[in-house]
């Protein structure tokens, strides 16, 4: 199967796809979103101009979470089969692109591609207490298990974008979450990391 993957290496919700690619070994070329010639390509495919677009034999998929189902379909390996972690997996890839996101994205978006003495430190702390806010559900949630649900799974992708492009920008997990920052320790020596990390 020929697929191709128009992706931004930064961008947390195409990080999350390079990621579950990777860990499903499912060979698809990878195409930087500004590269010669591209970009006119995948912005036809998507009425969102926004990556990632992954385009397969069945046609172009533009959302990042319908291209997890796709590729759950495909494989059949990306969520748990109980009905009750499927829901739980779902609701955690939801919790990182919204509550997790969120203070994340205010500290990313300041300071990337600005020097430091242009910081608005006010909105880089109020990102990173919404991060810290949202560690408690997460730190609940794992709880003494390897792994969100039964096995890596779309969590485990979404989460470790993340947490991963947080740590890139000076935010990480305090110490009071001992279980998350060793399961991000965990994340970080799978193969899939190193072969997907955008630096």
């Amino acid at each position: 199967m020929s697929m191709t993957l128009y992706d931004k290496p930064e961008c947390p919700f195409c990080w999350k796809i390079r990621l579950l690619l990777a860990e499903l070994d499912l060979n698809t070329e990878i195409m930087h979103y500004h590269a010669v010639g591209q970009e006119a390509i995948w912005q036809r495919l998507t009425p969102n101009r926004t990556v990632p677009v992954l385009t397969t034999p069945d046609g172009a998929i533009y959302e990042s979470d319908v291209i997890v189902e796709y590729l759950e379909e495909l494989t059949g390996r990306l969520l748990p089969k109980a009905r009750s972690e499927r829901i739980k997996a779902r609701h955690l890839n939801k919790y990182s692109d919204t509550k997790i996101g969120a203070g994340l994205r205010e500290v990313i978006f300041e300071k990337r591609d600005k020097p430091e003495a242009k910081w608005d430190q006010g909105r880089i702390n109020k990102g990173i207490a919404l991060f810290n806010q949202a560690l408690p559900f997460l730190e609940e949630q794992l709880g003494d298990n390897t792994f969100f649900t039964h096995d890596y799974s779309l969590p485990e992708t979404a989460l470790t974008a993340r947490f991963a492009l947080g740590e890139r920008y000076g935010v990480t997990i305090p110490a009071e979450f001992p279980r998350l920052r060793e399961w991000f320790a965990r994340m970080k020596a799978r193969p899939s990391f190193g072969l997907t990390k955008p630096w």
